[in-house]
């Protein structure tokens, strides 16, 4: 009799470590694009043997916010046309330096349209940029968050659907 309850107690840690072992998906829902692309950058950082990214709902709210804005109003930059900074951005969605004795973050953004607009076609480009590089790799980062949104009204010379996609990253040590 206490052997099948032992069973069941194991199974039941093993189901418990496998679940907390994942990366975190969090409740935040995702569009495809958003979870091929928290993958690939997971993986990229697994491939240099760095800490998984756990998505995090403030820094998504503030990358989908940013994605969104750069296709309505027709611009590409971290900083969006009425002054706002990108750090400013994450902390107005949430992610605040306020009670924390670490905090750091960064950003890379993209768009393209057609083949040009596939994850694996954004994580190849930003691999391929030293800059962009640097924040997918940078060893302290713990949370993530992924922002793909397509307009259909194009962008620049491209007519048609355009995706604009922003990953910010970081971390919180609280005090």
């Amino acid at each position: 009799m206490k052997t099948p309850r032992r069973i069941v107690i194991v199974l039941i840690a093993i189901v418990c470590s496998l679940f907390l072992a994942a990366p975190a998906l969090a409740s935040t829902s995702l569009n495809h694009y958003e979870k091929q692309l928290f993958r690939l950058v997971n993986k990229q950082r697994a491939k240099h043997g760095l800490a998984v990214l756990h998505l995090n709902q403030k820094l998504t709210n503030s990358t989908r916010a940013h994605s969104a804005d750069m296709g309505e109003q027709k611009y590409f930059s971290h900083n969006s046309p009425d002054g706002e900074t990108w750090s400013s951005r994450i902390v107005r969605y949430g992610y605040k330096r306020t009670g924390c004795s670490y905090w750091k973050a960064g950003e890379d953004i993209y768009y393209g349209a057609g083949v040009y607009s596939a994850p694996v076609a954004v994580i190849d480009a930003w691999m391929k940029s030293k800059a962009h590089r640097a924040v997918i790799l940078t060893r302290t980062f713990r949370d993530v968050g992924v922002g793909a949104v397509k307009t259909d009204d194009g962008y620049g010379n491209i007519d048609g659907p355009v995706w604009f996609f922003t990953l910010d990253l970081g971390r919180r040590i609280r005090q």
